[in-house]
């Protein structure tokens, strides 16, 4: 089963740049005047303007974890193209993640991967 992924923006320019700019995915395509593909991650994400209202309201319908392996790179990245940090970066067995909110409101983590990955977690029966 193929997977792609729907991102709403208000402003279709301005989530092309942020994206492309801030978490390195390219402009694949332009769909319609309100619609396009980026590619660059390892499911398509389509970007779709949306009539979300201005002050971000309501609860976000999709979350994406972006995997890097220089995390704070990507936070600095990220912020440089308008992203906000929502709380310190959190250190766990597997890893490190940064918690970011995108222009748009739309939050995603970056996440940095120790060796072993999510196999570091001791599991509880």
């Amino acid at each position: 089963m193929d997977v792609h992924v729907y991102i709403g923006v208000t402003e279709l320019e301005h989530g092309i740049a942020f994206y492309t700019q801030g978490l390195g995915l390219r402009l694949r395509r332009r769909l319609r005047p309100n619609w396009v593909e980026l590619e660059g991650a390892s499911v398509s994400i389509f970007l779709l303007v949306s009539n979300r209202p201005r002050d971000f309201a309501g609860p976000w319908t999709v979350h994406l974890d972006f995997v890097t392996a220089d995390l704070d790179a990507a936070v600095q990245q990220a912020q440089d193209a308008g992203a906000v940090l929502d709380r310190a970066l959190q250190e766990r067995e597997w890893g490190r993640m940064a918690n970011m909110t995108d222009p748009f409101g739309n939050s995603f983590d970056l996440i940095e991967f120790a060796p072993g990955g999510y196999d570091n977690i001791v599991q509880t029966p």
